[in-house]
C-alpha cells in the first residue's frame, strides 16, 4: 500500500519557475515587439546616419537573451519531471533557427534606393543659379545618408557666404546636423571654420 501511495505522487514545480514563466512571456512580447515593428525604423536610421550600425543588434540580442532564459526554464522543468527533454530540444532549436533568420535582416541595412531609383546627385542643386534649388538642396543633404552629406560639406561651408539668408540658413543647419553640434557658427570666418571641419570629418569616415 505504502509502495502505491508513493507511485502517484508527482514532483512539485520550483516556485521560482512559476515566476520565471511571467517573466519570460512579458520578454518574448518585448522582443517580438521591438522585431516587427522598432527594427525598420532602426534600419531606417541607421542607413540615413542617424544611429551607429551596432544599434541593429538590439532585436536579435533580446531575442537571445529570451531563448536563454526560456531554454533555462525548460530545463528546470524537465529536471522537476514536468516537461520531457526532447521537446526542449526540439522547441529550443526552432528558436534558435529563427533567431539566426532576424539576427540575418536585422544585421543588413536595407537598401534605400531600388533599381532604377538612384538618388539625386546634391552636387547640381548646390550649384544652382537658383537660390531656391540651393536652399533645397542643403535642405535634402540633412536627411540624406551621413556618408553622401559629409560628401558636400564642403560646398555647404561655401553655402554660408551666399547672398540668400534662406540658402545660409539651410547650410548652417544641415552642418550642425553633421557635427552634432554647432561647431563652426555663423557669420564672418564661419564659412572657413565648417571647411576646415569638413576635410577632418573626411578624414575619418
Amino acid at each position: 500500500m505504502a509502495q502505491a501511495g508513493t507511485e502517484g505522487k508527482t514532483t512539485r514545480t520550483p516556485r521560482g519557475v512559476k515566476a520565471a514563466r511571467w517573466v519570460l512571456f512579458a520578454l518574448l512580447i518585448v522582443s517580438a515587439a521591438l522585431t516587427l515593428f522598432g527594427l525598420p525604423q532602426l534600419q531606417r536610421a541607421v542607413a540615413a546616419g542617424r544611429w551607429p550600425p551596432v544599434t541593429l543588434a538590439a532585436p536579435p540580442a533580446l531575442l537571445a537573451v529570451f531563448i536563454v532564459g526560456y531554454a533555462a526554464y525548460r530545463i528546470a522543468l524537465v529536471r522537476a519531471g514536468r516537461y520531457t527533454a526532447g521537446k526542449t530540444l526540439v522547441q529550443v532549436a526552432v528558436m534558435l533557427l529563427v533567431l539566426g533568420i532576424v539576427a540575418g535582416i536585422a544585421l543588413v541595412p536595407p537598401d534605400r534606393t531600388g533599381p532604377g531609383q538612384e538618388p539625386v546627385a546634391l552636387a547640381r542643386p548646390l550649384a544652382s543659379n537658383d537660390p531656391d534649388v540651393r536652399a533645397l538642396g542643403a535642405e535634402l543633404a540633412r536627411h540624406r545618408p551621413r556618408e553622401q552629406a559629409l560628401a558636400v560639406a564642403s560646398r555647404l561651408a561655401d553655402l554660408l557666404d551666399d547672398s540668400s539668408p534662406e540658402v545660409r540658413r539651410q547650410a548652417h543647419a544641415t552642418l550642425v546636423a553633421l557635427a552634432g553640434a554647432d561647431l563652426g557658427g555663423e557669420g564672418p570666418g564661419a564659412a572657413a571654420r565648417w571647411r576646415a571641419w569638413s576635410r577632418a570629418a573626411a578624414n575619418v569616415r
